[in-house]
């Protein structure tokens, strides 16, 4: 399946290619999955169909003998994959695709009006080439970003099981040994004491639990939303690694309706990072959280005081993952999943901000969401 920024890059690249040839269409026609998909078109030309089996269709045998061609004034059989597609024309070019065991496809230019020449053979061919190199080139940079981004993770849970192995456990069995010694102390008093000592441990331990559970998925989310859970998120991070953090929100939801839940678990996640990274390398006091909603489009951003964004050799894949976190290239994830944008750049005065917009059109409501899985609104049941 064609990536988003694949998809861009073919339409990109359609458009240049009808410039190029002067042609009245030009269709990229990539296989996947035994299929040949139209993934990008330029022109007039309104393709019918744009998903042919490679077996048994005329334009999959024409996929298959992986030659170029040359037509003018097609008819009968050399016309068979045109119709296939629902195009008439006066000329085609056909050149194949190789993206280096990577799959295949086809670059095809059109002509309604008049024939092509040599030159524009040429020219087709040029354009294929650089078409399968710039594909491979944002193939290998994909998954290289998506082996940093599951690398991440791992980090991530691997920092989960320590924390919890070497927090809490350690710790839970320590005041099972204070415990085990309690049962054998014939001092009231003492024993009195050794209960205590371990009642408070274990309330240390809930505490340490409940916020190693709260940075997995926060209560207050579900069921208070996502205006109380940066409240929640903002004391911690005043609590524990003394930033001081200020949220700014105007979300214009009306009647108290909420985001889509994934979108409001995004934003979460996102400025749960960002304020990590504040606290962890930014050197800063204070840092200010602020969502709105305007025409349409959900903008969140995260700026700090500190001391700005790291140096280039600091940087992972594509420049946006800190070493040794889930990082920048974490949240840029996230961020395409919902369909926005991740930018990161200088703050007004000093410091850095991070800032995601997200376009509302399309999302579902959380009516609807609940709909879906069978359940009441959330509002609705607080009502």
């Amino acid at each position: 399946m064609l990536s988003g920024s694949e998809l861009w890059l073919l339409r990109l690249m359609a458009d240049r290619g009808l410039a190029l040839l002067d042609a009245d269409t030009l269709l990229i026609v990539i296989e996947e999955r035994g299929e040949l998909r139209v993934a990008a078109s330029a022109g007039s030309s309104t393709m019918r169909v744009r998903i042919v089996p490679v077996d048994g269709s005329a334009l999959g045998e024409l996929y298959l003998s992986g030659q170029s061609l040359a037509l003018d004034r097609p008819r009968g059989k050399d016309a068979a994959w045109l119709h296939e597609l629902g195009a008439e024309v006066r000329a085609a070019l056909v050149e194949p695709l190789s993206l280096e065991g990577q799959g295949g496809g086809m670059v095809i230019a059109l002509r309604t009006g008049g024939g092509f020449r040599g030159p524009d053979r040429e020219a087709l061919k040029a354009f294929a080439t650089s078409v399968a190199q710039r594909l491979v080139a944002e193939r290998s940079v994909e998954i290289k970003r998506l082996r940093y981004g599951m690398e991440a993770r791992e980090r991530e849970r691997t920092r989960w099981a320590r924390e919890i192995h070497d927090e809490s456990i350690q710790g839970m069995g320590a005041l099972r040994l204070r415990l085990a010694n309690a049962r054998d102390i014939d001092d009231p008093q003492q024993l009195r004491e050794a209960v205590d000592v371990v009642l408070d441990g274990l309330g240390n331990e809930i505490d340490g639990l409940r916020h190693l559970i709260t940075e997995l998925r926060p209560a207050a989310l579900d069921d208070l939303g996502l205006a109380a859970a940066l409240q929640a998120l903002a004391r911690r991070a005043q609590a524990i690694e003394g930033l001081d953090v200020s949220i700014e929100i105007e979300l214009g939801q009306e009647d108290g309706r909420r985001l889509d839940a994934e979108l409001e678990s995004t934003i979460y996640r996102i400025v749960q990072e960002a304020l990590t990274n504040v606290s962890r390398h930014a050197e800063a006091t204070s840092a200010v959280v602020s969502i709105t909603e305007r025409d349409g489009v959900v903008r969140a951003a995260v700026t700090d005081d500190g001391k700005g964004l790291p140096d280039a050799d600091r940087l992972g894949p594509r420049g946006d993952g800190l070493e040794g976190g889930f990082g920048m290239g974490g949240m840029r994830e996230r961020a395409e999943l919902v369909g926005g944008e991740l930018e990161f750049g200088p703050a007004p005065t000093k410091g850095t901000t991070v800032r995601l917009v997200v376009p509302l059109a399309g999302r579902p409501s959380r009516e609807a969401e609940a709909a879906a899985a069978g359940q009441a609104p959330l509002d609705a049941l607080a009502r």
